[in-house]
């Protein structure tokens, strides 16, 4: 457990020391000229927040390399084709839909709203909603954290509910926090059948995607599915439906792993 605290503490210290170094670049004109400082300058520059998205990426990666803490087997891609991994993308969507529905449902306060709405239209924002924060993500909880677990011999879907729970909680948003908790044990599972990060890298990535997508075709962050499916019965249709997909997909990908990883957590390639 030392080096999931570990984990965490440099999660958030990389995204506490990316926010100053990148405040402090922006305010460097003000700083010069009037002496004065913009504290609320990530929060009224999407640019700068994105900016700072790369960099928490960079220095997360920087301590991990530097720490040996990342495998390099899991940055092979398995020995599977691009088909499959598309196959993985489509099974996400029933999944997005149920999980986000259900979010709907909860009607948590949304924190950080305002500030995807503003990120989705800058490049740096989508590029590191899409981009960067999936792969920094899955990188320290699923190759760091959930890895190092099962190696040390806890139980995979322990190792996969804990990771999940942890990579909930580092949201800190409650809207985002119990998606966040679902959505772990997704791309857990993903990385422990597979073998491969870029497995749950590419399902992140295409849930952060169709995020951006939604609100760039709705012009609305706050539009829900329910009315976007015309109305309460037509959501649920497509919900039973998408439990439906959602259930035989899974099916499918873990007949795709016959097999189940050693405990070393090394990898979930076929034996």
């Amino acid at each position: 457990m030392r080096r999931t605290i570990c984990l965490v503490l440099i999660f958030l210290l990389a995204q506490l020391l990316s926010s100053m170094v990148v405040m402090f670049f922006f305010n460097l004109p003000n700083l010069l000229h009037e002496g004065t400082l913009d504290v609320n300058v990530l929060a009224s520059s999407p640019t700068a927040l994105g900016i700072s998205l790369w960099l928490n990426g960079a220095v997360v990666w920087a301590a991990m390399t530097l720490l040996r803490w990342t495998d390099r087997k899991s940055f092979r891609a398995g020995g599977y084709g691009w088909p499959l991994y598309g196959i993985v993308v489509l099974w996400m969507v029933p999944i997005i839909f149920i999980v986000n529905l259900l979010l709907e449902t909860l009607s948590l306060e949304d924190l950080n709203a305002e500030v995807f709405s503003r990120l989705v239209y800058d490049p740096w924002g989508v590029l590191g909603i899409v981009l960067v924060g999936p792969f920094t993500e899955e990188l320290v909880f699923r190759m760091g954290i959930q890895r190092h677990l099962v190696r040390h011999r806890m139980r995979p879907w322990v190792a996969i509910l804990l990771t999940a729970l942890i990579f909930g909680a580092i949201h800190g948003n409650p809207a985002q926090i119990p998606g966040a908790v679902a959505f772990g044990v997704v791309l857990g599972w993903l990385y422990w059948r597979s073998g491969t990060i870029w497995m749950p890298v590419a399902a992140h990535v295409f849930n952060n995607l169709a995020g951006v997508a939604l609100i760039w075709l709705t012009g609305d962050a706050q539009a829900t599915l329910v009315e976007l499916c015309g109305g309460v019965w037509p959501a649920i249709v497509f919900a039973v439906l998408s439990l439906v997909l959602a259930f035989f997909g899974f099916r499918y990908l873990d007949g795709v792993w016959p097999g189940r990883p050693a405990r070393t957590g090394e990898g979930g390639v076929r034996p």
